[in-house]
């Protein structure tokens, strides 16, 4: 049912942002990415990809690892299990091009900091939140239940466990019955994107962090500095330090760099695009293809990130990635006067990227 249906509907844009709340060590996410690639056309191919998000650290860690045992397989066929896994010590580790259709953060579902334009966590497709609600108590589910009825495009679809379904809290949505469930789906002639509900009694919340670095739950505090210790860099500054060691030829620097820029930031779109400018050096062009993604379903409006997919497409001959990325930047610098600063990092104009998309259009048109 959710499948024809987000068939239908996206088709024209061939993509889908979904998001797995709960994601524990990460078998949900994953088995998502595979079922949607098993499940979707390949010519033309679709784009997924999947916030998975946990309170728990150690979780996540879990997670990024991609590596699980037999039991994780019991009820997957051998032949997918073979499809998208590497044997490993007698164990089985996801192949790349699947994780990377994965982004995790931590996130605490009961404070009120999602839905998020800024962060790109708004506009979900399919929201799986599973066997999450039952742990609380009926006046936090109910204001959960909102925030992920709000996160979702009109016409998206919302699943919870079995024993979660009740149909006052689930009153806003449509009700489908399924095999051994219910499906909830955002009506489509609801608005787009709707604030968090006021009417119900705010939780008690601890003072926000200063400054605010992302709508998540913040990584525990580390012991106060020295009072003539410097203050930590900001992502922003840290993110200039990484591109500075990538002017200077310092790749691994660069990337350690930009891995503390995504311990305080997963969703930080520009941290990806460096990611991806960093593979693209090492040779790693479909890594960097994933990382330019990445970057531009965080900030659909990230210039840079289309250009540098237009880019690396380029070089891998997929040329309707080339020729749709660099109409969709042209789009974009079109409402830009030509002496506007679009890329900070390097101080790049609106009519110097003009210039360059000019010179790749070129090279497409030859």
């Amino acid at each position: 049912m959710i499948v024809p249906d987000l068939l239908q509907r996206r088709y024209l844009v061939r993509y889908l942002w979904v998001w797995s709340a709960g994601c524990a060590t990460g078998e949900e996410p994953y088995s998502l990415v595979i079922a949607l690639r098993e499940a979707l056309p390949t010519d033309p191919p679709w784009q997924i990809n999947i916030l998975a998000t946990d309170i728990n650290r150690r979780f996540l860690e879990r997670a990024r690892e991609a590596v699980y045992g037999n039991w994780s397989f019991r009820e997957t066929p051998p032949a997918v299990r073979d499809r998208y896994f590497i044997p490993e010590n007698g164990r089985w580790r996801l192949r790349d091009e699947v994780k990377h259709d994965v982004i995790f953060a931590q996130l605490n579902l009961v404070e009120p900091t999602y839905p998020s334009p800024q962060l790109g966590i708004i506009a979900f497709d399919l929201i799986f939140c599973r066997n999450v609600l039952i742990y609380f108590d009926d006046r936090t589910m109910q204001q959960i239940v909102q925030r992920l009825y709000d996160a979702l495009t009109p016409g998206g679809w919302l699943v919870v466990g079995h024993a979660e379904t009740h149909i006052e809290r689930f009153r806003q949505f449509e009700t489908y019955n399924a095999p051994g469930t219910v499906l909830y789906r955002k009506p489509l002639q609801a608005p787009p994107f709707v604030m968090p509900s006021t009417n119900l009694p705010a939780l008690p919340l601890p003072p926000p962090p200063s400054p605010p670095v992302l709508a998540v739950q913040p990584p525990t505090p580390m012991p106060a500095p020295a009072p003539t210790s410097a203050p930590t860099p900001s992502p922003e500054e840290r993110l200039r330090q990484a591109r500075a060691a990538a002017d200077h030829g310092d790749w691994d620097a660069a990337q350690a760099y930009v891995q503390q820029v995504l311990e305080i930031n997963p969703l930080y779109a520009p941290a990806y695009y460096l990611l991806a400018q960093i593979a693209e050096h090492h040779g790693r062009l479909e890594e960097a293809l994933a990382d330019y993604r990445r970057s531009l379903y965080l900030d659909s409006h990230f210039v840079m990130g289309l250009i540098g997919m237009a880019g690396v497409a380029m070089r891998l001959n997929q040329m309707d990635t080339v020729r749709r990325s660099l109409r969709q930047a042209q789009q974009l610098l079109e409402q830009c006067a030509n002496d506007t600063v679009v890329d900070p990092l390097s101080g790049g104009t609106a009519g110097d990227l003009r210039s360059y998309i000019a010179l790749l259009w070129q090279q497409v048109n030859r």
